[in-house]
């Protein structure tokens, strides 16, 4: 199995992706890509992605399929930054 790099979430920042979930699947944004260093011993490129969904919108701390094209569905364990009522929700998933 390939792991997944900054690439192969490249094209789909600014996008809305679709989050298989039970019963029905939700849409959420690729907001940002966000780089780290990378360390010579390191395998790949450490890399964090952050969605946005609506408020209504709300997922678990858990491991998603998310449909991003380009290779996809890719399973990817997100956990929700702190809510600010009226705003939209943030999610993140780090790659190390």
């Amino acid at each position: 199995m390939k792991l997944p790099t900054p690439e192969d979430f490249e094209p789909w920042v600014g996008k809305v992706v679709r989050v298989l979930t039970v019963p029905e699947p939700v849409e959420v944004r690729l907001l940002r890509l966000h780089r780290k260093a990378h360390l010579v011993n390191e395998f790949r490129e450490p890399f964090t992605l952050i969605f946005e969904s609506p408020e209504t919108v709300y997922l678990l701390d858990e491991t998603y399929e998310f449909d991003c094209g380009n290779g996809g569905p890719y399973p990817i364990a997100i956990s929700q930054l702190q809510p600010r009522p009226g705003q939209p929700r943030l999610y993140q998933a780090t790659f190390c």
